[in-house]
């Protein structure tokens, strides 16, 4: 029997490093065994005449400004066997933080705190070798800030096979979200304006991921009964570095590729 096709999401509050662990996934599942994908939700934004606004600022990051029906596509399409590239699914990026890795092609500065050669070569070393009969491994790694919470159509929910919520205290998340110059858009150049992270950022991030956690205190405890009903896995909130979270993210990946659960 052929091996699945494996739907990872990987969300969670902006600037948790969630592109940072999706650009060295490529490097722990490598050719010939796995034929690993990214896609950065990133990429399907609807057009900025069409966005929400949130406290009288332009909405980015809010469920109603994707385009899911064109995301949904784009997935279907890469389960039902299309190259993402050929099929021209995602034929032209919308929003690019500035100076993002590319995925596969990760130099020493883009690795973050403690990733370094030798831990990509254990965790690559450490991914399962599936059996001949099954043939390549196909996985697809959803990079994006909501993919799995209330306001995320049903339709796209059930195509996600894993679903990863990484998380980081409010003070870390705003530092490295304010650190950043900006990003380019379709219209041109985006920079957040004075005040965006506690007006739209965190809002839209509690709103969306409480149901998750204990008393609906996104910093606080993990709700474990929640999180199991609806399959998700969550990740840090404390002091774990990228190289936890990488080592963490990679092993979930490698228990369902080898108990073959979805």
């Amino acid at each position: 029997m052929p091996s699945l096709p494996l739907v990872v999401a990987l969300s969670g509050l902006s600037s948790t490093g969630k592109s940072t662990i999706a650009s060295h996934l490529p490097i722990i599942f490598p050719p010939p065994f796995y034929g690993l994908t990214i896609l950065h939700v990133d990429d399907f934004y609807k057009p900025q005449t069409e966005l929400p606004y949130r406290e009288g600022l332009l909405d980015w990051d809010s469920a109603q400004s994707l385009d899911w029906p064109r995301l949904e596509d784009a997935v279907t399409r890469w389960r039902d066997g299309v190259s993402i590239k050929e099929g021209k699914v995602n034929p032209q990026p919308q929003f690019q933080q500035d100076a993002t890795a590319v995925a596969g092609h990760v130099t020493k500065e883009q690795r973050g705190d403690g990733i370094t050669q030798a831990l990509l070569e254990q965790l690559q070393a450490g991914a399962p070798t599936p059996a001949p009969v099954r043939g390549l491994q196909r996985i697809l790694i959803l990079d994006g800030f909501l993919l799995f919470t209330p306001s995320v159509p049903a339709a796209f929910r059930s195509l996600l096979d894993l679903k990863i919520l990484l998380r980081a205290p409010y003070a870390d998340a705003k530092r490295r979200r304010e650190s950043r110059s900006g990003y380019v858009t379709m219209e041109g150049w985006w920079e957040d304006p004075p005040g965006y992270f506690d007006k739209v950022v965190w809002p839209n991030y509690v709103e969306e991921n409480r149901g998750f956690f204990v008393d609906g205190d996104v910093e606080g405890r993990i709700d474990d009964k929640m999180c199991e009903k609806e399959g998700v896995k969550v990740w840090g909130g404390e002091t774990d570095g990228l190289a936890q979270t990488l080592m963490w993210v990679s092993g979930e990946i490698r228990k369902i590729v080898k108990e073959n659960r979805f």
